[in-house]
């Protein structure tokens, strides 16, 4: 039974997910009897203005770039250079704000990034608790017009870059603008994954069955994400910094009604790590940090918590 209607010719893929909800299943226990655990995922996506032979890419994208735009097509100095401050900036100043409140923060690079900005690879490495693959590009992605050994090898090629130029083992997935098909969880499982966080699906993580059995879905809400609270949205950096603090006080007294909650927090290098927002993430990681009811992970660390 499938609670969400749709035609028969949507593009709707949640193969191998169990239809159990929390009047239905048993109450979430986390380690302590924390009632929240929040993982922190920062994004280091870098966009690709000449796009490769072959390639799929969304018709727009957050922060103004993309192809559906009245714009130049190729060098948008101006809208592609906010996505490198990602890179170059903002990506270190959140990775020090983390190190100095004491959170745990897993990073998604993806292989363009990887491969062509230097240092980039090898400094988050040293520094991140967990490294989790992007796909190849910010607007390179999966799409349901490749066929299966095109998907397959897409997902091996950027799994295998990230790995080779960190250095470090990567078994978390976070597919460019959370897109996918009808195969992609399985064959995440298939190249070794053993979570991915592109749906935000539930408020814990969720052990798929079937075909992806072995592969865990850790949801990271589009409603406290950076960027599509901040532009798509619209809202204030104060007013983000409040629904942040909202959202955690709400799971907390959830966890007494249907058991503990996750949070997977997704914050962008060139949105949060920005100068003017800062302060939220400064402030909203210290809150974490020092809230007795809460446990922080990394998204890896939530899988396995996974029941």
């Amino acid at each position: 039974m499938s609670l969400i209607p749709h035609p028969a010719d949507a593009i709707v893929f949640a193969p191998d997910l169990p239809r159990a909800y929390d009047t239905h299943r048993p109450a979430w226990a986390l380690p302590g009897a924390k009632k929240l655990v929040v993982s922190v995922l920062l994004h280091a996506p870098s966009y690709q203005d000449d796009l490769p032979a072959g390639a799929f890419s969304p018709k727009s994208m957050q922060g103004g770039v993309g192809r559906d735009t009245s714009e130049p097509r190729h060098g948008q100095v101006a809208r592609l250079s906010q996505w490198d401050f990602g890179l170059t900036t903002g990506i270190w100043r959140l990775l020090d704000i983390a190190d100095r409140a004491g959170v745990p923060v897993a990073v998604a690079l993806d292989e363009f990034g990887a491969r062509t900005v230097p240092g980039l690879a090898r400094g988050v490495a040293a520094r991140a608790d967990e490294i989790v693959v992007r796909g190849a590009g910010a607007n390179v992605i999966l799409s349901p017009e490749m066929d299966a050994a095109t998907e397959r090898a897409y997902i091996g090629r950027a799994r295998d870059a990230v790995q080779r130029l960190t250095g470090r083992e990567a078994t978390g997935w976070f597919g460019p603008e959370r897109a996918g098909t009808s195969r992609t969880t399985a064959l995440l499982r298939e190249a070794g994954f053993g979570w991915f966080g592109d749906w935000p699906v539930d408020e814990r993580p969720v052990a798929l069955t079937g075909a992806s059995d072995g592969l865990v879905a850790v949801p990271h809400p589009l409603e406290t994400e950076d960027m599509f609270e901040l532009y798509a949205r619209g809202i204030v950096a104060a007013d983000y910094e409040e629904l942040l603090t909202a959202t955690v006080d709400q799971l907390i007294a959830d966890a007494d009604v249907v058991g503990a909650r996750h949070l997977g927090l997704s914050l962008f290098g060139w949105v949060s790590g920005q100068a003017c927002f800062a302060d939220v993430v400064e402030r909203t990681f210290r809150m974490l940090a020092a809230h007795p009811d809460v446990l922080l992970a990394t998204p890896g660390g939530v899988a396995e918590l996974a029941e």
